[in-house]
């Protein structure tokens, strides 16, 4: 009965062993998951204020050209 009962805790064992790497893994594989989420949203704010800028500096492009044709005119 013995060796029954250590195989049955040798399994249980192992089973905890395995449930417990499956939870870790699964936590870095979350973490690994948010930083991505992290970078592409930081990225995407980066981009968008670099857009903002650049159609205000055509805008001011424009508004001074104009303003120049007008004066040559």
């Amino acid at each position: 009965m013995t060796s029954d009962d250590s195989s049955a805790q040798d399994r249980r064992e192992t089973r905890a062993a395995k449930l417990l790497e499956k939870a870790r893994e699964g936590g870095e594989a979350r973490a690994d998951y948010d930083a991505t989420q992290q970078a592409t949203e930081d990225k995407t704010v980066r981009l968008k204020a670099l857009w903002l800028a650049r159609e205000q500096a055509d805008k001011e492009a424009a508004k001074n050209l104009i303003k120049k044709v007008a004066k040559k005119r």
